[in-house]
């Protein structure tokens, strides 16, 4: 417990987050994103490759074709 108490965050590292929390994510962040929590959730077995993930995420946002 003494050791945790110990430990402090750079505080320009906490001014970074806190600049970053209260900006606003581009359609490629959220995208990139989403692809992301996708890949993260697949069983280790999946077949699901991360050009598909792609492909489909691409075809629900209206830009692209499922192949």
């Amino acid at each position: 417990e003494e050791l945790m108490n110990a430990l402090q965050t750079d505080s320009r590292l906490l001014a970074k987050l806190k600049e970053s929390a209260g900006a606003p994510m581009t359609a490629d962040e959220i995208h990139r994103q989403r692809v992301s929590y996708v890949m993260g959730t697949l069983n280790a077995d999946s077949t699901l490759t991360r050009e598909k993930v792609e492909a489909l995420l691409l075809a629900k946002e209206g830009k692209g074709t499922a192949a």
